[in-house]
């Protein structure tokens, strides 16, 4: 079987490398693509079994194949673009524990965007930051008791709707 397939994509393999070279931009990334699915391929012959439409299903494996280096390019690209940009803020390693607990307040913000602002701001305030509660009360114009309300409120909503940070207010409430 090892050799049916092999052999179907060196008779098609002109046309499937310009298939591929159409969809990936370039010649390089064409090549790979085509490779990979032919590694692939051979890897899976037991289960493919006969290619009754071999060029079909070659193509729309050469096409997903596509996507996926794409995807896999495009996370490459931003993470080196947050990297760089992360070595420029970052002198030393002290700073990184800063870059995450700024990460984290991001993803605070925006799991609690169904608060107003301001509320989302004495809240990041009293628990990351660990401003009084007086302090953070008086900033909302609310009394303590009505602050504490609210802030149990915004925690029973990360709760419901992102576990993860509730764990982690809750390991950072510990602290």
């Amino acid at each position: 079987m090892a050799n049916a397939i092999m052999d179907f994509i060196e008779e098609n393999y002109k046309d499937l490398l310009t298939f591929a070279i159409r969809l990936n931009g370039n010649w390089t990334d064409g090549e790979d693509v085509l490779q990979t699915v032919a590694a692939k391929i051979c890897a899976k012959q037991d289960e493919l079994g006969d290619l009754a439409h071999g060029k079909s299903y070659l193509m729309t494996c050469i096409r997903n194949a596509t996507f996926n280096l794409k995807r896999t390019k495009a996370r490459q690209r931003v993470a080196g673009v947050d990297f760089e940009k992360l070595m420029e803020v970052l002198p030393d390693s002290k700073s990184k524990r800063e870059f995450e607990i700024v990460e984290w307040i991001d993803s605070l913000e925006q799991h609690l965007n169904c608060y107003d602002e301001e509320s989302r701001k004495a809240f990041i305030a009293y628990y990351v930051d660990q401003e009084p509660l007086e302090q953070v009360a008086a900033s909302m114009g609310l009394s303590k008791r009505q602050t504490t309300k609210k802030f149990e409120s915004m925690r029973m909503y990360l709760k419901r709707h992102s576990k993860h940070l509730f764990v982690q207010l809750n390991v950072l409430l510990s602290m």
